[in-house]
């Protein structure tokens, strides 16, 4: 049976006991990351701290219930949080409180303009993302998260971003660097690569969790200079619904900028997962799911959430496989700030990064990379760049660069496309291509010109070129075949391009026929009189029926070429 009021719910279909188990371990290591980044993102937006934990636990159940893909976890996100903060600001409110009526206004609204887009079929949108900018893309964060670990690994606070930058600034700030700090983090990493590789079925990132708070307490790390989570706030949201209407203008039009930038950098995220563990996202589903769940973040005191790579990994990592995972971990952070909130402000920020860093190791993958090179160098480079982008420039500006460079590829490939000339292949009835086939010979008196495009108003140029290229270099010949196999769709161009296609042919006494073509390409030369000027005797359904009637027109009268 389809739950459609709840299409969600299709997601933890195949969940068993053993499966559950490990679903709910891995939620809890996704919950160990979720509390300090969801701690994080409220302090660099000038919010209370809880309302990250909030956004957390309302967004993940939103999205479990309604979202499509079975491994995405959803949370705050640096970009979305930036232009939040940016548009909170703009609107001059300066305190918490106020500040956090706006965001939770804002997350409200981008919630239901997703569903809203959910309604027109925007997701079709999301196939601007080629597989080559998925697996750059995962690369890219993969580097990026791994570098923004290096300030709690070392204690330093780095203030540059990119791949060579941190190092720069860290080799000469090597006597700021807590040698307690590093071996902590060190020591964390060791530990869930052994984990990892001789105990794989344990929680590796819980264990360490739970160890280096036991630890911190008994030797108050604090004292050694080894920074901790903190104070972190005690209590659950309140069901509200944000009523101030001041700056409504202000706040649709930021929630229009966060609802691009938010769903651009889920769908991404969503993807690049998916296409790791062989599942399908149908964009549209998630546009309803990022909508359920930004719309609970907006009612329960919370902010914009999105895809969350960091998060994602970590549950992957864990073994995660279904939405019992994001269940699971908004229970996990519900527990904490309900009730067991003291505890973590022993937790060292070390310990998080070694988590976070063994993260991104698990998201490069080299293979992904050689499968391209093996395939095509241009889609390797478009990988590359996808990473190099990310990495340089930032997530957004990193896809978008090389979501444009495969669009204008695209569309330099579509404005030339290839084309062939077909002849008889020995002992066979269907024609093959002459420059590929040696034996292969034209048919006398005949050229048969595969034109392998649709011709529309970008490569109707190249259309109209080509096949005066071939009619000077044909030499003398009676019928032109034009193979439309390939053509499905025409526009005034096209028609155009034909109707010259068929002036010059007939300046030279040679008759043109027209095998193949579908659909719209059909109905464009029904419409425009082009099947009346060519003739309906001379519209074949393939090249061959066509080479049969110009055989029998050799050996017929002269006439019955009118």
């Amino acid at each position: 049976m389809n739950l459609r009021f709840i299409p969600g719910l299709n997601n933890f279909r195949g969940v068993t006991r053993e499966s559950a188990r490990r679903d709910i371990t891995a939620g809890l290591s996704v919950a160990a990351v979720a509390l300090p980044v969801g701690l994080a993102y409220s302090a660099m937006m000038g919010v209370p701290p809880v309302a990250g934990l909030w956004a957390a636990i309302a967004g993940m159940l939103g999205y479990a219930l309604f979202g499509s893909s079975r491994t995405l976890i959803v949370g705050p996100d640096t970009a979305t949080c930036t232009l939040i903060a940016a548009t909170l600001t703009g609107m001059a409110l300066t305190t918490p409180e106020d500040r956090l009526l706006g965001a939770t206004s804002i997350a409200l609204a981008v919630g239901i303009g997703c569903l809203i887009a959910r309604v027109l079929r925007l997701g079709v949108l999301a196939n601007l993302l080629s597989r080559p900018v998925l697996i750059g893309y995962m690369a890219g964060v993969a580097v990026t998260l791994a570098m923004s670990q290096l300030s709690g690994l070392t204690g330093v606070g780095l203030r540059n971003s990119g791949l060579v930058h941190p190092f720069m600034e860290l080799s000469r700030r090597l006597s700021e660097i807590q040698i307690p700090t590093l071996c902590l983090g060190l020591a964390s990493c060791l530990m869930l690569v052994a984990i990892k590789r001789w105990r794989p079925t344990w929680p590796g990132p819980i264990l360490l969790v739970a160890g280096a708070c036991l630890l911190s307490w008994i030797f108050n790390f604090p004292a050694l200079g080894i920074a901790v989570v903190g104070e972190v706030p005690a209590g659950l949201p309140a069901f509200s619904v944000p009523t101030r209407l001041e700056g409504i203008d202000s706040i649709l039009l930021g929630a229009a900028g966060v609802l691009v930038v938010s769903f651009s950098s889920g769908i991404v995220t969503a993807r690049s997962f998916a296409a790791r563990s062989g599942e399908h996202v149908d964009p549209n589903r998630e546009l309803v799911g990022f909508g359920a769940a930004n719309v609970a973040a907006g009612l329960f005191q919370g902010y914009v959430v999105t895809g969350a790579d960091s998060r994602t990994a970590v549950g992957l990592v864990a073994g995660g496989a279904s939405p019992l995972v994001s269940i699971s971990a908004a229970a996990a952070l519900a527990v904490v700030v309900g009730l067991l909130s003291a505890p973590l402000y022993w937790l060292p920020q070390a310990a998080l990064s070694a988590i976070l860093l063994l993260a991104a190791a698990s998201l490069f993958d080299w293979h992904a990379f050689k499968r391209l090179a093996r395939i095509s160098r241009i889609e390797l480079a478009f990988g590359i760049l996808a990473a190099v982008g990310v990495v340089g420039f930032g997530v957004l500006q990193g896809v978008a660069v090389s979501v444009g460079a495969t669009l204008l590829y695209a569309m330099y490939v579509s404005g030339n496309p290839r084309d062939a000339l077909l002849g008889r292949l020995p002992g066979e009835s269907v024609l093959g291509k002459l420059h590929l086939n040696p034996d292969a010979h034209p048919v006398p008196g005949t050229v048969i010109w595969l034109f392998e495009s649709s011709v529309w108003f970008f490569n109707a140029d190249a259309f109209r070129r080509r096949a005066r290229e071939i009619i000077e270099q044909a030499g003398d010949v009676r019928w032109f075949v034009l193979d439309a196999e390939a053509m499905t769709q025409a526009d005034a161009d096209a028609v155009e391009a034909l109707y010259e296609l068929k002036r010059k042919l007939d300046e030279r006494g040679i008759t043109l026929l027209v095998a193949g073509g579908h659909g719209k390409f059909r109905t464009a030369l029904e419409r425009s009189g082009l099947v009346k000027k060519i003739g309906r005797d001379k519209i074949f359904g393939t090249p061959e029926q066509a080479v049969e009637a110009i055989e029998r027109w050799r050996q017929g009268p002269p006439d019955t070429l009118a």
